[in-house]
């Protein structure tokens, strides 16, 4: 394959990326919809580089939403950089503004949600060239080209199922206050305080700083626990299937035995066809005694975690999900409020981190008291010596 030019209704990433991925090619493919550029550099089955035209995708605006860095360090670094004629990534790596492993965190990051993205578009153009930029002095990316293919189509299921509850960009939602108190985040609660206001679907997912995704997550978290509804037509039969209360009687089961993540996938399949009241109330108590069950040996663990670095190439069994969760664990202050604000929901969260915790990417470090007896240096240079 030495030059592909196409249009994206015709040969759509779901389609394209797959014949690259099979030929191992090695140069540039061109994303290309309105105002919207954007460019992944492909070397032997990853993806090593990757640039993007949209403000929300610089890689210092990036930084700050993962909390690396402040936003005014992060413009000061910018200027300089450019003053200096570096790439912004190799700059703040040589002044040390940012450890090598953080900002390929980053990197990384930015290259995933971009490429995920694209999966998304049905027009514009894609294109293919065997040229490629030099990466002489800028941090070189290794993303398997293969991982990053089976998290988009993921992805684009999960944009499936949120199409099908959520109808049109023009919804609006009714807000229920008897279940939107006390147990959201701050993003969610300000998404609910948006959509008391009237605010359409479109119209919240862009209110956030978070990629698109995020925000749906967060909102079909909010529409499961029965915190809003989307306003439908009057004459739409929802949640009336035949099999819905075959279903609600399955979720049961699960709730009784204790399998309350079998209880939260099967809730959650009733409520794709229509906000049925039984299946909010299964999802959240399911919620509740899945996360109870999973987080509170989490939480114990908060100030014991030590963070190994991620390995490159990153293993395949790794998912974006994964990563993210990775990330914010770093950025964020308790392991609490990483679970509790992570936007795949605290119950996935939790799963992802005992991932990671099963890969030895995270390790716990014991407790003071399991350390044995303390050495300590005398002020004068005595010799140290055993605390009693």
């Amino acid at each position: 394959m030495e030059h592909f030019k196409g249009s994206l209704s015709h040969y759509p990433m779901d389609v394209t990326v797959p014949a690259l991925l099979a030929r191992k090619v090695e140069g540039t493919l061109r994303v290309e919809r309105g105002a919207v550029a954007r460019y992944f550099l492909f070397r032997d089955g990853y993806v090593v580089g990757e640039s993007s035209n949209v403000p929300a995708e610089h890689l210092a605006q990036v930084l700050v939403d993962l909390d690396i860095l402040d936003a005014p360090r992060a413009a000061l670094a910018y200027e300089a950089a450019e003053l200096a004629r570096l790439p912004y990534g190799a700059f703040l790596v040589r002044q040390q503004f940012v450890e090598l492993s953080r900002l390929q965190e980053a990197l990384e990051h930015k290259a995933r949600e971009a490429f995920f993205d694209c999966y998304n578009w049905d027009s514009g153009e894609v294109e293919f060239t065997l040229q490629m930029p030099s990466l002489e002095q800028a941090v070189e990316l290794k993303l398997s080209l293969a991982s990053l293919h089976r998290d988009a189509l993921e992805r684009l299921r999960e944009w499936k199922v949120f199409r099908e509850i959520f109808t049109g960009m023009d919804t609006t939602f009714r807000v229920f206050h008897e279940y939107a108190l006390g147990s959201f985040s701050d993003e969610e609660s300000s998404l609910l305080s948006r959509a008391e206001g009237g605010a359409t679907l479109a119209e919240l997912l862009a209110s956030g700083a978070e990629p698109r995704i995020y925000v749906a997550r967060r909102l079909l978290h909010l529409y499961r626990r029965g915190a809003i509804s989307p306003h439908v037509d009057r004459h739409s039969q929802i949640g009336e299937a035949a099999d819905v209360p075959e279903m609600l009687s399955v979720a049961r089961r699960f709730m009784e035995i204790g399998k309350y993540e079998h209880a939260l996938e099967v809730a959650a399949q009733v409520l794709e066809r229509g906000p049925v009241q039984e299946a909010h109330a299964l999802y959240r108590a399911a919620e509740v005694s899945l996360t109870l069950a999973s987080c509170d040996e989490l939480f114990a663990l908060d100030g014991r975690l030590h963070f190994e670095p991620l390995p490159r190439p990153l293993p395949p069994s790794l998912t974006a999900d994964d990563l993210y969760l990775y990330s914010k664990l770093r950025g964020t202050g308790t392991i609490r409020q990483a679970l509790r604000t992570a936007a795949m929901g605290e119950a996935a969260a939790s799963r992802s981190m005992h991932r990671l915790l099963a890969m030895g990417l995270l390790r716990i470090a014991p407790p003071l008291d399991d350390l044995g007896p303390q050495r300590k240096t005398d002020p004068y240079g005595f010799l140290p010596t055993l605390e009693v």
